[in-house]
């Protein structure tokens, strides 16, 4: 459901020019349109936030991360396990990105956040999430030094059902914010795969193998690339864009998600 408070993203001033407008404005929107947080719905955002429809109680649970976490796949971790090649989660499998960054493991309240955005009508959740994201792990991104963000694209059957790509939204804001080109058209979605949730963990590599295809390979020629997502499970299908877009000699790619899912039922 769209919900006031995504009224309320929708007409509040872009930043670009707020130094331009009469704070009254604003005032008259916070009086006129009131924020309730689309998760527990207490009223109070979080000041100076533009699209994030969550109060700044959610906001901080929603970005809490585990105490110690996988240098590779980012899946949380024992405080003594040694992760640079890896966790116990992902050691030993071909992932064919380098490295991910993730909001926060996936488990409530980021759980029902993220179910919650991915079916709504509206994008504005969604974009909360992503804003979270490339606020919360600014540092984290901006070492990655990317030259191009890529959202994992929808097949087009996908595309007719469903409202948005999650996966856009999140790369769009990504790519405002570290001020480098998000390209949502240089991957495409060759065929159409089974939902990876109704696949076996032992075939959702064979499930996505082949399934990726680069329209336009020397664009991404050596460059290093973020491969964006709204949740990582298996890490099968960014592994397989990872594949395809390393073949079209890209140097390296890195994944950005909003939360990491450790339930491979999921």
């Amino acid at each position: 459901m769209f919900g006031i408070q995504n009224l309320k993203a929708l007409l509040t001033i872009p930043s670009s020019l707020r130094p331009l407008a009469d704070p009254a404005i604003q005032a008259a929107l916070d009086l006129a349109v009131p924020f309730r947080c689309s998760l527990c719905g207490r009223s109070g955002g979080v000041p100076g936030s533009r699209w994030i429809c969550y109060c700044s109680h959610c906001t901080e649970q929603l970005c809490a991360q585990p105490a110690h976490s996988c240098q590779v796949c980012a899946a949380e971790v024992g405080p003594w396990s040694a992760t640079a090649a890896g966790c116990v989660h992902c050691r030993g499998r071909a992932l064919r990105f380098k490295s991910v960054v993730c909001l926060a493991m996936y488990k409530d309240p980021l759980r029902h956040a993220m179910l919650s955005a991915k079916w709504s009508f509206s994008a504005v959740p969604m974009r909360s999430l992503a804003r979270l994201l490339a606020s919360q792990r600014l540092q984290h991104l901006r070492s990655l030094q990317v030259d191009r963000i890529i959202p994992i694209p929808q097949h087009w059957q996908q595309r007719i059902v469903r409202h948005f790509n999650p996966a856009w939204i999140i790369a769009e804001e990504l790519a405002r914010v570290l001020g480098v080109p998000c390209d949502p058209h240089v991957l495409r979605k060759s065929r159409q795969s089974r939902p990876q949730k109704r696949v076996s963990l032992a075939q959702r590599e064979q499930n996505q193998h082949n399934s990726f295809a680069v329209t336009c390979p020397p664009v991404i020629a050596g460059e290093r690339l973020l491969l964006v997502d709204d949740v990582l499970t298996t890490g099968a299908t960014c592994s397989e864009a990872a594949r395809c877009l390393l073949r079209s000699h890209a140097t390296e790619c890195h994944v950005a998600v909003i939360a990491r899912v450790l339930d491979q039922s999921a």
